[in-house]
């Protein structure tokens, strides 16, 4: 029983020895094996450090020996936000195969200027160094890719400890990092630039249409769009890289890869807004409300040129730093205000199609810009919420303003042919105050001075016989004072029956026509002729227009024409289905284009009144050889004898 404690003390003491031999000794990196895989998992084997102070790699080694480094926390994700600190990442690798073996290292970031890898071995002895980074010329970068990505080649067994140096200073630190081999890697980047380049060319379709609509339109809405929809493309494409790939990375702009992010987000943010504003007709000069979101949509395209300035000068970090988050929360406010303006006009046409159509925008870029900043590390779609939300919004906003368009255009056409139906009103209004002073003024000359002509021609003739043959002289003109009371009389009876339409409900029209050209016998200044065709029964609104359009083309030619002869032709047109009259003369003509900028020619304004009110056409042609008037009217029988 006295030997138990002293075994005791000695095994405690072999435990404790132990802990510090661990302590002195710190375990290994950990190293991933390098098989026949398509991708690895880095949760477990990815360590980033913070570097403050601008450490070399020797360094950096040194604090990983003394396990300073962190472990991801992430499936593969690295995220802090915006920072001003270089951040290093450790990855040991080793082949597990009897064959060499190369895969590629992707810290997939959007904002990562300067990316150095350094290799080494387990040893801590430096193999090689490569380069890449948005802030180096494609060339120069070690894969001419639109990812940061460096391929890493393992002899057989070979066990290598990589260090990675990361510089986005100023910009965010959001970086997704994959570790592939060589073929499915460059099979993931084929499709991925077919989706992206699908995309991107369904975008530049809404773009032209946009583009088409303001230069037949001419409105200032399609222009917006079409800068909105441009920086949308451009801020997906600089999100995964094809922006500086495809764009500006060979034309020596690659200061602008240190505000890409930010400020394309920015400029989509901005139009996004304006473009709400503008679609739903919130005038900030009416709306006080909506001075608020005006102003920051201008601010927010004032602090993007303001940006593009700054980055012309060789700024420092920290101002970097401070340009950017500016951007960033000036961006959040565009898409907040947008999300309210929407809520608070979902009450009016279209309020819930244009909230929906913004929503997946608005979740997606709220979500982009959060984990831009650090704030959260959550993707509610896939690839990401700025392509999907990007992609909707543009898509649904390109029906919204082709729907638009649509209905403008219909509205137009309603309200022009309102202000139509508005003008025959007001031609029928008058015409009919016009036939009810023709009616009173034919009745007073029938009743009143035909009957008085009659009286007076009676008196004259019984004055005539009681002479009896005597005042020779005085007979002969009382004779031709009978003559004339009887002229006049006829013209009275001609005027009246002129200006009478009582007839129209009981005579068929072409015996109208008839009795009006039998009057004109009666005048011996122009000789004319009719040809009338079998017509079918018409409406009396119709039957009346028409003849006062006949009277007043007979008048014309009475007037005016100095004619000799003239012929009236009038049909019905089985075929178009329109009642067609021919009027013509052999008289001097007129110049029509004068008298219609003189605005002479009460008959002529009295013709086109009648023949719009009919929905009909007219066409005149003189010349020194005579006038023919071809006047059309559209008269379905089918559907007259069907009412």
């Amino acid at each position: 029983m006295g030997k138990t404690p002293i075994f005791l003390c000695i095994f405690l003491m072999v435990i404790g020895l132990n802990l510090v031999l661990a302590e002195d000794n710190p375990e290994p990196i950990s190293f991933l094996k390098i098989e026949d895989k398509e991708d690895y998992p880095l949760e477990n084997h990815l360590q980033f450090f913070e570097d403050a102070e601008g450490m070399t790699w020797e360094m950096v080694f040194s604090s990983l020996q003394q396990q300073q480094f962190q472990p991801l926390g992430h499936p593969n994700l690295f995220n802090k936000g915006f920072s001003q600190s270089i951040w290093w990442f450790a990855l040991a690798l080793e082949n597990a195969t009897e064959t060499e073996n190369s895969v590629i290292l992707s810290p997939a970031s959007a904002s990562l200027l300067e990316g150095s890898l350094y290799i080494l071995n387990d040893e801590g002895k430096l193999l090689d160094t490569k380069r890449s980074g948005y802030g180096i010329r494609n060339e120069d970068r070690d894969m001419d890719t639109r990812l940061i990505s460096y391929q890493v080649t393992l002899a057989p067994k070979e066990r290598v400890i990589l260090l990675l140096k990361t510089d986005s200073r100023g910009r965010n630190t959001y970086i997704p990092f994959f570790l592939d081999d060589v073929d499915s890697y460059w099979i993931f980047e084929v499709n991925r630039a077919a989706f992206f380049g699908g995309l991107s060319t369904v975008l530049c379709f809404a773009v032209l249409f946009a583009l088409l609509l303001f230069i037949y339109l001419r409105e200032r809405i399609y222009l917006i769009f079409v800068a909105y929809a441009l920086s949308c493309l451009l801020m997906i494409l600089e999100e995964d890289g094809y922006a500086y790939h495809w764009l500006y990375g060979e034309e020596g702009l690659h200061a602008l890869s240190q505000i890409g992010i930010p400020f394309f987000g920015l400029l989509t943010s901005a139009f996004f807004l304006k473009f709400n504003l503008h679609f739903q007709t919130l005038d900030h000069n009416r709306l006080r409300l909506y001075q608020i979101p005006w102003l920051i949509s201008y601010l927010a395209l004032f602090w993007a040129a303001l940006m593009l300035v700054l980055i012309s000068f060789r700024i420092n970090a920290n101002l970097l730093l401070k340009v950017n988050l500016l951007a960033m929360y000036l961006s959040i406010f565009c898409v907040a205000f947008v999300l309210l303006i929407n809520i608070s006009q979902m009450h009016k046409r279209m309020g819930v199609y244009i909230l929906s159509a913004n929503l997946f925008l608005v979740i997606g870029l709220t979500f982009y810009l959060l984990n831009s900043l650090g704030y959260t590390s959550i993707n509610p779609f896939y690839p990401n919420g700025l392509v999907i939300g990007a992609l909707v919004n543009v898509l649904a906003f390109t029906v919204g303003i082709g729907y638009r368009n649509y209905k403008d255009r219909n509205d137009k056409e309603a309200l022009l042919i309102k202000i139509s139906e508005n003008e025959k009103q007001s031609i029928k209004e008058k015409l009919q105050v016009q036939e009810a002073e023709r009616q009173r003024i034919a009745k007073d000359l029938h009743d009143d001075l035909g009957a008085l002509l009659a009286m007076i021609r009676l008196k004259v003739e019984n004055v005539e016989i009681q002479l009896n043959g005597q005042y020779g002289q005085a007979k002969e003109k009382l004779s031709e004072t009978v003559m004339l009371l009887d002229k006049a009389a006829k013209d009275v009876r001609f005027i009246s029956h002129e200006l009478a339409t009582e007839e129209l409900d009981q005579k068929r029209f072409n015996i109208l026509i008839d009795d009006l050209f039998q009057l004109l016998k009666t005048q011996n200044q122009v000789q004319f002729s009719h040809n009338i065709s079998e017509l079918p029964k018409l409406p009396v609104h119709l039957k009346g227009n028409l003849f006062r359009i006949i009277k007043e083309l007979v008048n014309n030619i009475l007037k005016h024409a100095d004619a000799k002869e003239a012929e009236l032709e009038i049909f019905y047109d089985e075929e178009d289905q329109e009642i067609k009259l021919i009027v013509s003369d052999n008289g001097k003509g007129f110049d029509l284009d004068r008298v219609k900028e003189e605005k002479k020619g009460i008959g002529l304004n009295n013709l086109e009144s009648r023949v719009a009110l009919l929905n009909g056409t007219y066409e005149i042609n003189s010349g020194s050889q005579g006038t023919t008037v071809l006047v059309c009217v559209p008269f379905e029988v089918k559907t007259y004898e069907q009412n």
